[in-house]
C-alpha cells in the first residue's frame, strides 16, 4: 500500500499580502520544499493583520490538514498577531522563553545596540510550543504538536532568509520526527528552448497517463518549455528506476538534439550554453542592435562565464555598426539595418576583433513604431559566424517591445548552441 503524504495547508499572514502590495511568495517557496520532502499542500490562504481573519484562516486550515504551516506575524510590532492568535487557537498561554530572550538580545549586541523593549515580546512562545531559534533574524518560530482535537501547527517568520533555513533545520528535527512516514520524492527535468509548447505536446501526449510512480507535467513560460518528471515511490532507488523509463519514452520522441539541459535542479539556457562552451573550450562574442545588450548580460550573468566571453557590443546606429563592426556603409545604404547582410556583417566583424571561436549578432524592429509592410515589428535577423562559415536566419515575433526583446534574446542563444553542436538552425520537431 502507497504511502500517503501528510495533507499541508499554508497560511500567509500580512495586510500589505491582501491588499495586493506584495505577491505571496512565501506559499510559492514552500509549496516547493514541502512537495519534495513527500508533503502533499492542499490548499494556500493569506489573512490580513487582523485577529480574527487570522483566526478563521487557522480554523479553516485545521479541518483539512494534518499540519499547518503559518508565516509572518511574528515580529515586534502591534500588527504582529500570530503568536497571540496561535495561543488562543491551542489553548496554550504565551510565556517567555528565556534563552530565546537572550538571543534576541545577543543579536542586538553584535550590532553595537541594545535591544529595544519592545523587542522582549518576539520571546513569548505557547506553553507547550517546540521552540525553533532563529539564527538568521530575531523572532524565533515555533512547533505545535497534533492532538485527538487540531492537527500540528508551525509558525515561521516571514523574511525567507529567516524562515527557509529554520524549515529546514525543523524537517530535519521535530518535524521530520513528528512526521516519520512520508514518500520519497525526486524531480527531474528536461529542457526545450523556442519549441512551442503544442508542439512538444503533440510528440509525448501518450505518457501524461498511466506511468508507474511518475506524473509528467509541461511547464511553458516565454521561450522555455520543461517537461517536469515527479517521482513518487517508498524508496529513492524506485523513484530512479521510475524515472529513467519514462525519461527513456520521452527520448524516444524528442531528439537530444532539441534538449538544452536536463537534470534534477531548474537549469537556464544561458547557463547551460556557458557550460557547453566551456566544455567544448570554446569562445564567445556578441554583437547587439534591438536586443541593446540582453545577450551578453544574460551569458555574463552565469559565474565562470569569463572563460569563454571575450567581448560584446551594442551597436544600436548605423555608425556604431560601421565604426565599431566594420559593417560596410553601401550594404546598410542598400539593405538596411535590419538585414541578412548586415547581421552576417556584424557577426563576421565582432568575430574578426575579438578573436573568438564564435560571434552572434542580431538586428530587429523590436517596436512598437519602425516597421514596415517588407519589415513588420517583430521582423528579427540572427546570424552566427564560426569557424565554418557564417549562418544567417530571420524570425517575426509577436508582442509588444519587451516580448520581442526577451523572445529574441532566447532565440539568440539557442542558435549559438545549435551551432556549437552543428545542429541546423532551421530544424524543429514534427507537429
Amino acid at each position: 500500500m502507497p504511502l500517503l503524504p501528510p495533507r499541508v495547508r499554508l497560511i500567509s499572514t500580512g495586510s500589505e499580502i491582501t491588499q495586493g502590495m506584495y505577491a505571496d511568495s512565501n506559499a510559492q517557496r514552500l509549496s516547493v520544499t514541502l512537495f519534495e520532502r513527500g508533503f502533499r499542500v492542499v490548499g494556500h490562504a493569506a489573512a490580513p493583520d487582523d485577529f480574527a481573519a487570522i483566526l478563521s484562516a487557522i480554523r479553516d486550515a485545521a479541518a483539512h490538514s494534518d499540519l499547518i504551516i503559518i508565516t509572518g506575524g511574528l515580529g515586534p510590532t502591534e500588527d504582529d498577531l500570530n503568536r497571540d492568535v496561535i495561543a488562543q487557537w491551542s489553548n496554550q498561554p504565551l510565556h517567555k522563553d528565556d534563552r530565546a530572550e537572550e538571543m534576541i538580545r545577543e543579536r542586538f549586541r553584535r550590532r553595537g545596540r541594545e535591544m529595544p523593549l519592545d523587542n522582549v515580546r518576539q520571546a513569548f512562545i505557547p506553553r507547550h510550543a517546540t521552540i525553533l531559534h532563529n539564527h538568521w533574524g530575531t523572532a524565533p518560530g515555533f512547533l505545535i504538536s497534533a492532538d485527538e482535537q487540531r492537527p500540528a501547527l508551525l509558525a515561521l517568520p516571514g523574511p525567507p532568509s529567516e524562515w527557509q533555513p529554520m524549515l529546514a533545520a525543523a524537517l530535519d528535527g521535530p518535524l521530520g520526527h513528528a512526521f516519520p512516514d512520508r514518500p520519497r520524492r525526486s524531480i527531474y527535468s528536461l529542457h526545450l528552448a523556442m519549441i512551442p509548447e503544442s508542439t512538444v505536446n503533440g510528440c509525448i501526449r501518450d505518457l501524461f497517463a498511466g506511468q508507474p510512480g511518475c506524473e509528467l507535467t509541461i511547464l511553458a513560460s516565454r521561450g522555455h518549455i520543461r517537461l517536469r518528471i515527479a517521482a513518487t515511490s517508498a524508496t529513492d532507488a524506485e523513484n530512479e528506476q521510475n524515472t529513467r523509463r519514462l525519461r527513456d519514452a520521452i527520448a524516444q520522441r524528442i531528439p537530444p538534439e532539441f534538449i538544452f539541459a536536463e537534470g534534477p535542479g531548474d537549469q537556464t539556457l544561458p547557463a547551460s550554453l556557458v557550460a557547453l562552451f566551456r566544455q567544448q573550450q570554446k569562445t564567445i562574442a556578441t554583437a547587439e542592435s534591438c536586443t541593446g545588450g540582453w545577450i551578453a548580460k544574460d551569458l555574463t550573468d552565469v559565474p565562470g562565464s569569463s572563460q569563454v566571453f571575450k567581448a560584446g557590443w551594442v551597436t544600436y546606429s548605423n555608425d556604431a555598426k560601421i565604426r565599431d563592426l566594420t559593417v560596410p556603409p553601401t550594404i546598410l545604404d542598400r539593405h538596411g539595418a535590419v538585414s541578412e547582410p548586415v547581421v552576417r556583417a556584424m557577426a563576421e566583424g565582432a568575430r574578426e576583433k575579438s578573436g573568438a571561436d564564435f560571434a552572434l549578432s542580431v538586428s530587429g524592429v523590436a517596436g512598437p513604431d519602425g516597421g514596415s509592410e517588407e519589415k513588420p515589428v517583430g521582423t528579427v535577423w540572427f546570424a552566427v559566424a564560426s569557424p565554418q562559415g557564417t549562418t544567417a536566419i530571420k524570425y517575426l515575433f509577436n508582442g509588444d517591445r519587451e516580448t520581442i526583446r526577451s523572445f529574441a534574446t532566447i532565440q539568440a542563444l539557442e542558435l549559438l548552441r545549435r551551432a556549437l553542436l552543428k545542429i541546423p538552425p532551421e530544424s524543429t520537431l514534427p507537429d
